[in-house]
């Protein structure tokens, strides 16, 4: 108690402690940032980027939509937009086959010796239900999964013996994943993946350059064909 002062007066004064707690921030900047931090209006802002994080905003089909394959993603497709994947894939199959029979005259003309090449690819039957005669929805798209599940190890003679563009390749492989990713979500716990033969892709080596080209070409033609039964399913969904 300083002198001069009374009791009552000493009781109500502040203690130094007390006068420190209510001084003013040496700092303006900061004691405002402080102040506006913890503000209605900024818990609100703080809310809603919350909310903007939890609920992603679908945009377009594009290449980071193929290359982009998580769940969060993938559950925003539409039928029209798989549609338009698919028929990316079809259009990047034909651009390599132009590419090959340039290189190779009369490539897709030799129908009997591409036949000779067995190499037992996916391809859809009356069972299937993917003709426009007996069409079954489920069936096709479950049909349509394990049959891209089965070329996988076609794409990868592809990969290692395909001599044109390699982004093209890539390309094929990337987009064929999404859509594979995008039709097991439709198809969820109804396909199983699909026993593949350790040895075929050994088997079907060859140090023919015409016989490799031949079966590039088989290849690609069947997967196209593949895929124009496989976009009924799609169009349905």
């Amino acid at each position: 108690m300083r002198p001069g002062m009374s009791e009552t007066q000493s009781a109500l004064e502040p203690t130094r402690n007390e006068r420190e707690l209510h001084l003013p921030s040496r700092n303006p900047a900061m004691n405002s940032l402080f102040t506006s931090a913890f503000s209605p209006l900024a818990v609100s802002l703080g809310l809603l980027l919350v909310m903007a994080s939890a609920f992603p905003t679908p945009g377009p089909l594009g290449e980071d939509f193929k290359n982009d394959t998580t769940p969060s993603r993938l559950l925003l497709t539409t039928p029209d937009k798989t549609e338009a994947l698919i028929k990316h894939i079809v259009d990047k199959i034909s651009a390599m086959r132009k590419e090959i029979c340039e290189k190779n005259d009369k490539c897709e003309n030799s129908k009997e010796t591409l036949a000779e090449n067995n190499l037992n690819l996916p391809k859809m039957k009356e069972k299937d239900g993917c003709f426009q005669s007996g069409f079954n929805q489920e069936t096709c798209l479950i049909r349509s999964t394990v049959g891209l599940l089965e070329y996988q190890t076609y794409l990868d003679y592809l990969q290692n013996e395909y001599e044109g563009d390699q982004e093209n390749v890539k390309d094929l492989r990337s987009s064929i994943r999404t859509l594979l990713q995008i039709m097991r979500q439709k198809s969820i716990d109804l396909v199983t993946t699909p026993t593949t033969n350790p040895d075929l892709l050994e088997k079907m080596q060859s140090s023919n350059e015409w016989v490799k080209n031949a079966k590039i070409i088989l290849i690609l033609r069947s997967l196209e064909n593949f895929l124009q039964f496989s976009l009924r399913a799609i169009r349905m969904k």
